[in-house]
């Protein structure tokens, strides 16, 4: 038979409480009575010091909330985003189930936990009533030990039936199952952004990462409860399908990890531009600052067929701005900015020599090309053609985040974003570079290289080789490239020579005589650079250095 012995386990305060939170409470004092063999005496002690100072962390926790709730009730949803969070990290449901399944197994403890509870939450009212800060920053007090407290309770979780302790299985979320049918991406968005509110505000997971979380693991466990989801969609690259209305596409993106079949993956892949319907189960959720990812497993794909009238919900809050596509933001040669509108053109970038998570060495290479125009507004050009063949109007309208206003108070450039979600953002170019156009008559000689090292190791490389003779060759990787922005040099590989094609420069374009028609191509240089001469060139939005004889 084995011996029964009682311990109590009265801690005043663990080795994290004397740390001097704003809050102190007594620890909790816990009789136990634990079904032991004599050498199981000292593993039952530290058990039930560890329960006891959970039982203290997480009491107080909540005694803080519900007080600060009382005083504060203005800031109640604050601090229930923040709880909800936190509850995501340390695991409350699975203390909560330690909790009830310890009490069913010794007599008198939940009478003796009702007793701590309320004595500690009058400790924590007498505190708040002298600080109230915890009430308006519940992350300062109860972050510090969140880590720990989460590692505490799986301990407990873990070690429970060495004590007596049987913990029940956890109950599945009880969700309603929908007839959903075929979900148009932006209607699902806008029922998964109500489903999530279940657990905390939009406004709050955006700075809050385990509210976040804690968002996205139910919102994946309302879509598991759906079945097999149907979603409508465009498949707009070779693993993304959003929803395209007119100017607007939706905020979430489909994707799949898998196929059903060969077929599946196959018509995904060579279904570029058109509407489908993807059904599958739902694998994994991703919350991003505006919109999200639903990943689906085992997908099927079908022909979407066209629809008619309005969807069955207002499901405007799926939507965004849909960037312009090359086509769209191209308004035609000169059509765009005019350069007597231009007060200059900037280049600033930063090349960071990195690390990443393999050992593999890479290039973090960030260039940002602005056009401050004269009458005090500015636009971030990202485009492969120049800023003067560039459609304003559409780009004013669906890329506000591009646009800026512009000052220079002596020498210092600051930028004011004007539109978009970081709009206010200052900008600061007071370093960047001037560029300056090549001179419409200018030749160039030399060889001229672009050199980029991801993550992962993947190498980039491309060059221009210019003759004065107003002709260019440009190869990548090591072999002669086809398809330059749509079309441009295309050249088979192998021994034949590479095609010299004809250039010449206009402002900020470079424009090709190609065996498909006219291309033009950002291009320019370094203010101060000798034009029959540079030592760099901007191509493209890109820098290229230039290749030294060997």
């Amino acid at each position: 038979m084995s011996e029964f012995k009682t311990f109590a386990c009265c801690s005043a305060a663990s080795v994290r409480h004397q740390r001097k939170p704003a809050i102190r409470i007594a620890g909790a004092a816990l009789a136990m009575l634990f079904v032991l063999g004599p050498a199981q005496a000292d593993e039952a002690t530290e058990y039930a010091e560890l329960m006891g100072n959970t039982v203290t962390s997480v009491t107080k926790a909540r005694a803080i909330v519900d007080v600060c709730d009382e005083r504060f009730p203005d800031s109640r949803i604050a601090r229930s985003d923040f709880m909800a969070g936190w509850a995501h990290v340390v695991d409350l449901p699975t203390y909560d189930q330690v909790l009830a399944a310890a009490i069913a197994a010794y007599d008198g403890l939940g009478t003796e936990l009702d007793a701590y509870a309320m004595s500690a939450r009058e400790e924590v009212a007498t505190a708040i009533e002298a600080d109230a800060s915890p009430c308006h920053d519940l992350a300062q007090e109860l972050n510090e030990e969140m880590l720990d407290l989460a590692s505490s309770i799986r301990s407990l979780s873990r070690n429970a039936e060495d004590f007596g302790i049987e913990i029940a299985e956890a109950p599945a979320p009880a969700f309603e199952a929908h007839e959903l049918g075929v979900m148009p991406l932006a209607t699902l968005w806008t029922r998964s952004l109500a489903v999530m509110e279940a657990i905390g505000t939009k406004a709050s997971a955006e700075d809050n990462r385990h509210l976040r979380e804690a968002r996205e693991e139910y919102l994946l466990q309302w879509l598991e409860a759906q079945g097999q989801l149907h979603l409508r969609g465009r498949i707009v690259s070779d693993d993304e399908l959003r929803e395209w209305r007119g100017d607007w596409q939706s905020s979430l993106e489909a994707s799949c990890s898998d196929f059903a079949t060969e077929r599946d993956k196959n018509l995904f892949a060579a279904g570029l531009g058109t509407d489908v319907v993807i059904t599958g189960s739902p694998r994994w959720v991703l919350e991003q600052r505006v919109g999200g990812v639903i990943n689906l497993g085992d997908c099927r794909v079908s022909n979407a067929k066209p629809t008619n009238g309005a969807p069955a919900i207002d499901d405007s809050a799926g939507l965004m701005l849909r960037p312009l596509e090359f086509t769209e933001a191209f308004a035609s040669p000169n059509a765009g900015l005019a350069m007597n509108q231009v007060d200059r053109v900037l280049y600033a970038a930063d090349f960071a020599n990195r690390i990443d998570g393999f050992g593999n060495g890479y290039i973090d290479r960030q260039e940002d090309i602005y056009v401050l125009l004269r009458d005090g507004t500015a636009y971030r050009h990202e485009w492969d053609f120049a800023f003067t063949d560039l459609n304003v109007g559409l780009s004013r309208q669906r890329e506000p985040e591009r646009w800026f206003t512009w000052s220079d108070h002596w020498g210092k450039v600051m930028l004011v974003r004007s539109g978009g979600l970081d709009q206010g953002e200052e900008i600061d170019l007071s370093e960047a570079q001037r560029l300056v156009p090549m001179p419409a008559d200018q030749r160039l000689e030399g060889a001229f290289y672009y050199l980029q090292i991801a993550s992962g190791g993947a190498r980039s490389d491309r060059e221009y080789v210019f003759s004065a003779d107003g002709t260019v060759t440009y190869t990548r990787g090591g072999f002669i490239a086809g398809n330059f922005a749509g079309s441009f040099i295309t050249v088979v590989p192998g021994d034949e020579a590479p095609q010299r094609l004809t250039y010449r420069f206009e402002n900020f374009t470079m424009i090709i005589d190609g065996p498909d028609g006219q291309e033009r191509h950002f291009f320019a240089m370094i203010d101060g650079g000798d034009p029959a001469s540079p030592e760099e060139l901007l191509i493209r939005g890109q820098v290229y250095w230039e290749r030294e004889e060997e």
